[in-house]
């Protein structure tokens, strides 16, 4: 799809870039130039303060290492020495380079071993960053198709129902496929689970439980564990860890509350558990529980990436992260009370909810699951899908979230506009645009949306 741009966006993260050397030669002088003023004030004697072991002027190439790298921590080293020695010798205190040996080779050794570990830890932040973006990508489109599994599905119903067959025989064939797919192609393997788990998000410490049916006393088995094993017992008593225990009753991922404040900090005990959820009844059989991760990666959101990746390998939808609430296809029926709670919103706080009708009768050569997925991703949150099968013609149903401003309406109607234009289609399956109106059923909102040969304007 062309892009488009609606006036509330997700920021996106930019990668930080090689810093211009002026900038390092800036704070190089202004480092020294203050550690000079320094020195002078306290031991004018002592030029490059070398009575002191270790010398402050070690904080620069340190300090100018971290922050640029390899190579900013080698020059800094070099410039420091050259600047002391000459320095000391314009002050005519002379240095012996025999007994400051050490002393001298130590400020380009840490200026370069810091300046690689400082790189070394941003290109794995670097690397990290793209994994979570991948993720999340990998997320986005296994939840557009199967938003249009689910609409294909109801299509299907309907034409079944308009040819007097039973949709309850359709819906039970369904149920058996799934119930067949599910066991024959969501095989849990714990052991996976956990190196997945050690690669992406470098979970020292871990262990998952097998969780016995239907009995809330009985002890957990351990079936895999990652790291020292000494840390999670072969049976685990649930309530004698609350994290454990309260994350199995409330059936959700846990973690210490004091991990996500800033500056995050832990309590001792588990970091975090998740109960995972397997087989055709979907039923709790396992319980991620994590001992300890790297102290880099201690922060929130590696915890949403252990989440998600908990999600893909065991075949459960991934759940949105905080309030990103996805987008969900539902029947006719519920369709209609959500069109009466979009016209109840309207009426109490003038924000106008707005319908589109997307015919969907392609040809057989018109894929439109990959422009469907780009259409999902840019839409707002919480737009709900349905679909329709009027006088023979199919069309799929979206109600977008209530938006007062013009200027986002207007966006997001080249959106729908776009979506038809990719795919080459003609003016028969132009959208159809109807926005509601204080007062109006959804009856009369579902006339205005199935009707054919007129564009209602939400300007």
């Amino acid at each position: 799809m062309s892009a488009q741009t609606l006036p509330l966006v997700h920021g996106s993260v930019s990668c930080p870039g090689s810093y211009p050397v002026r900038f390092f030669l800036l704070r190089f002088v202004a480092f020294f130039s203050l550690l000079a003023l320094v020195n002078y004030l306290i031991v004018p004697g002592d030029a490059g303060w070398f009575g002191v072991n270790p010398t402050p002027f070690l904080l620069i190439p340190v300090l100018l290492g971290v922050r640029y790298g390899f190579s900013a921590g080698l020059s800094a080293g070099l410039l420091t020495v050259l600047l002391l020695v000459a320095g000391r010798y314009v002050a005519g205190q002379g240095i012996s380079l025999t007994e400051h040996r050490y002393t001298l080779i130590s400020f380009p050794l840490f200026g370069v071993l810091l300046g690689q570990v400082s790189e070394g830890l941003q290109r794995r932040g670097l690397q990290l960053e793209k994994e979570r973006e991948e993720l999340r990508r990998e997320n986005r489109r296994v939840h557009a198709e199967h938003e249009l599994l689910v609409l294909s599905q109801q299509d299907l119903q309907q034409r079944l129902e308009f040819l007097g067959t039973e949709a309850d025989s359709l819906d039970e064939q369904l149920e058996e496929a799934v119930e067949e797919t599910v066991e024959t192609c969501s095989d849990f393997v714990p052991s996976d689970l956990l190196a997945a788990l050690a690669r992406i998000t470098h979970a020292g410490n871990a262990a998952l439980y097998e969780v016995p049916p239907d009995s809330r006393a009985a002890a957990l088995v351990r079936v895999a564990s990652l790291g020292d094993s000494a840390h999670f017992p072969e049976h685990l008593l649930r309530d004698d860890h609350q994290i454990v225990a309260e994350s199995l009753a409330r059936n959700c991922f846990l973690v210490q509350k004091t991990l996500l404040e800033n500056p995050p900090s832990r309590r001792p005990g588990y970091l975090a558990a998740y109960p995972i959820i397997n087989g055709a009844d979907r039923s709790t059989t396992h319980v991620l529980i994590v001992q300890d991760v790297p102290f880099n990666n201690l922060q929130p959101g590696a915890f949403e990436m252990m989440k998600s990746v908990c999600d893909r390998r065991n075949g459960s939808p991934a759940l949105p992260l905080h309030d990103e609430a996805r987008h969900r296809s539902i029947g006719q029926f519920e369709f209609y009370a959500a069109m009466e709670a979009a016209v109840t919103t309207h009426t109490k706080y003038a924000a106008p909810s707005t319908l589109v009708r997307v015919p969907f009768d392609f040809d057989d050569g018109v894929d439109p699951a990959e422009s469907f997925r780009d259409l999902l991703e840019v839409l707002p949150h919480r737009t709900l899908l349905s679909n329709s099968h009027e006088e023979g013609r199919r069309s799929v149903l979206f109600l977008l979230p209530a938006n007062s401003d013009p200027v986002v309406r207007d966006a997001l109607r080249d959106l729908f506009l776009d979506f038809v234009e990719e795919l080459g289609l003609g003016r028969e399956h132009a959208p159809h645009f109807v926005m509601t109106a204080p007062g109006e059923s959804p009856q009369q909102l579902w006339g205005k949306l199935v009707a054919v040969g007129q564009d209602v304007s939400f300007r």
